[in-house]
């Protein structure tokens, strides 16, 4: 225990340092019991407040605040700066509407995942690239400079906050108002903090249903962040993390976990979101159009028995003495009594029922290809 007490004050000393940035939440969420931190983005969150099981219960029935400002923004702006996001994805983004947020998948030359941000259209010749824990900001710069494209592209001043669980409409609607009730699933408005303009979005981590505000600069957070749980302690608001039981058993996939370098969104499962009926612009365009029949892909896999442990590599999936696949995250799923797991598997073992063994730090389990994630056949 004494290892682990010396251990956890180094981590919570690590912000200290001028390389370890810090959100404009940071103060508060650090205050509220986190037992772990992630680095993520060149930042720490703050994770774990209330246990992995007491924490998923509570996201399903409350509401949570998260401080998720390791979620950086890529601000992309000027002339050329259509061109240049639309470079980076093979999603087209030439029609997007003003108000929306579009899930892109971001890839390389060869068509591999460079990244799953959410984009935002501030205007029309500004863009925001929300991006996951990555170096995308570097990619954009390099194809701008090689290009000669007439572009500005900064890390601008912005710490999403999200505020998640089936009362997140009720407290968002007691802060901003009736404006944010019709708000549509990844569409965003305008709404006044502490006099400023910022931007709420119908958006999150979960599928428990949400908000994410972008929230510019630091002055006024611990404001906000006070006032949201004041007004939301009779909805038994609570500070709280993405929940990775929840995340897992809904699909939703965590970039260089889930997804990695080596795979394209055909192979994640995200080739309704790539245009390959005529060239949008992306430079992976060609590529991809070579690779739109994957030989893998990701599928739900339950895996048998008692709960599992940690997993920090990938899991091997086999199937007698072949090697078919991975299974990149796993846990509990509380709500389903089972173990649930996301798998890269091969075509000839990915049909739903497939029989497979995968081998945990702790020894091998029996294991099923599911048809769908558990969260969206609920």
């Amino acid at each position: 225990m004494q290892n682990q007490n010396t251990l956890l004050d180094h981590v919570t000393r690590m912000p200290l340092t001028v390389r370890m940035r810090r959100s404009a939440f940071w103060e508060r969420s650090h205050l509220a019991g986190a037992q772990a931190y992630i680095v993520y983005n060149n930042m720490l969150i703050a994770t774990d407040f209330m246990g992995a099981e007491e924490d998923y219960h509570h996201l399903k029935s409350a509401v949570q605040i998260w401080d998720v400002g390791v979620e950086r923004q890529i601000e992309i702006s000027g002339p050329d700066a259509l061109r240049l996001v639309q470079m980076s994805t093979p999603r087209d983004i030439g029609k997007m509407a003003r108000d929306q947020c579009f899930y892109i998948p971001t890839v390389d030359s060869t068509g591999g995942m460079s990244n799953d941000p959410v984009l935002l259209k501030r205007d029309e010749e500004r863009y925001w690239v929300s991006i996951a824990d990555s170096d995308l900001i570097l990619y954009y710069k390099g194809v701008a400079a090689a290009l000669g494209l007439n572009v500005k592209i900064q890390e601008a001043d912005v710490s999403p906050l999200a505020i998640q669980g089936p009362y997140a409409q009720t407290l968002v609607l007691r802060i901003w108002g009736e404006a944010a009730s019709d708000l549509k699933f990844f569409r965003h408005i305008t709404v006044e903090v502490d006099g400023r303009k910022m931007i709420l979005a119908r958006s999150g981590y979960s599928l428990q249903g949400g908000y994410e505000l972008y929230f510019e600069g630091q002055s006024g957070a611990g404001e906000l962040w006070d006032t949201l749980m004041d007004v939301g302690a009779d909805l038994d608001v609570k500070v709280g993390s993405p929940c990775q039981a929840e995340r897992i058993e809904g699909g939703l996939l965590s970039y260089l976990s889930d997804i990695t370098h080596d795979m394209t969104p055909f192979e994640a499962g995200l080739g309704k979101f790539c245009n390959m009926t005529q060239d949008v612009g992306c430079l992976a365009w060609e590529a991809l159009r070579a690779k739109q029949s994957p030989t893998r892909q990701i599928r739900p896999v339950e895996i048998e028995g008692g709960p599992l442990p940690p997993q920090t590599t990938f899991w091997p999936l086999t199937s007698g003495s072949q090697t078919v696949g991975r299974v990149s995250s796993s846990c509990r799923a509380y709500d389903y009594d089972c173990n649930a797991a996301i798998g890269l598997i091969d075509a000839a073992h990915w049909s739903t029922g497939s029989a497979l063994m995968v081998h945990t730090s702790a020894g091998p389990r029996e294991a099923v290809v599911k048809d769908t994630f558990w969260g969206r056949s609920a």
